[in-house]
């Protein structure tokens, strides 16, 4: 068998970045870390194809990443899953919060890459939401709407370059058509991309967070403050936006 490619899942922070890792990696042949090197996203130069050997990615003592199988059950039970079909998939990989797709392209000149996109009034609305929790040590005061404004801009701006730059090589996914689809159209049309075949594993998947996204997430209310509000419609790029967008599976 070949050596497996190298596949990305990236997207901004609460754009549902988990959500469609967990997804593919449920497919037989793709398997996925959890932001696996995030120690590394201020130096991407470092992220080698040699820490996608079996034995260097499962090695946690590193200290790379914050969600570790031994701090968690479900990372635990990621893990696991991903351990016991390793040696036979096409693709490993990690999903990372930081869009910086030209830097990976250093070090992975013919990696894959899924990239997804959120509304910005969902986006920023979580962060808002997150940056005010006083019991959620694990996200900054300053990761507040704004910033969120701030940061899709520039990740929308680097997709878009990426996409012009090696079409073949990026595909766009936007959050609510993707999980709001009970037919997955845009599912099979990566799976295609990837050239690898729908399975009952990845299907299984796929149903569950679109019941999940039409009963929990579809109709729920994001209201955010005024003056947030009118920060988004002042400083957010609706062109930008648009243009990615129409890129999307």
């Amino acid at each position: 068998m070949s050596s497996p490619r190298t596949l990305f899942v990236v997207g901004l922070g609460r754009s549902g970045t988990t959500t469609i890792m967990d997804v593919l990696a449920a497919h037989p042949e793709i398997a996925l870390g959890v932001e696996r090197f995030k120690g590394l996203w201020g130096d991407l130069d470092r992220l080698g194809p040699e820490l996608f050997a079996r034995e260097r990615f499962f090695d946690f003592e590193d200290g790379l990443t914050n969600l570790r199988p031994q701090d968690a059950r479900r990372w635990r039970d990621h893990y696991a899953r991903m351990a016991a079909k390793w040696d036979s998939v096409r693709y490993v990989g990690d999903k990372m919060t930081t869009v910086r797709i030209q830097k990976i392209w250093r070090r992975h000149p013919e990696a894959r890459f899924v990239c997804i996109v959120r509304d910005i009034e969902q986006v920023a609305h979580s962060w808002h939401e997150r940056a005010r929790n006083a019991d959620d040590p694990t996200w900054p005061d300053s990761h507040n709407a704004r910033l969120a404004v701030e940061r899709q801009n520039t990740g929308l701006d680097r997709i878009r370059s990426a996409c012009r730059q090696r079409p073949d090589l990026v595909a766009v996914v936007e959050y609510s058509r993707f999980f709001g689809d009970p037919e997955g159209a845009s599912l099979l049309r990566i799976l295609d991309w990837l050239d690898l075949d729908p399975t009952p594993e990845i299907t299984s998947a796929f149903d569950t967070t679109h019941a999940g996204y039409v009963s929990s997430i579809a109709h729920k209310a994001r209201p955010l403050p005024p003056e947030d509000a009118e920060f988004i419609d002042q400083h957010a790029d609706s062109g930008l936006w648009q243009d990615v967008t129409e890129l999307a599976f």
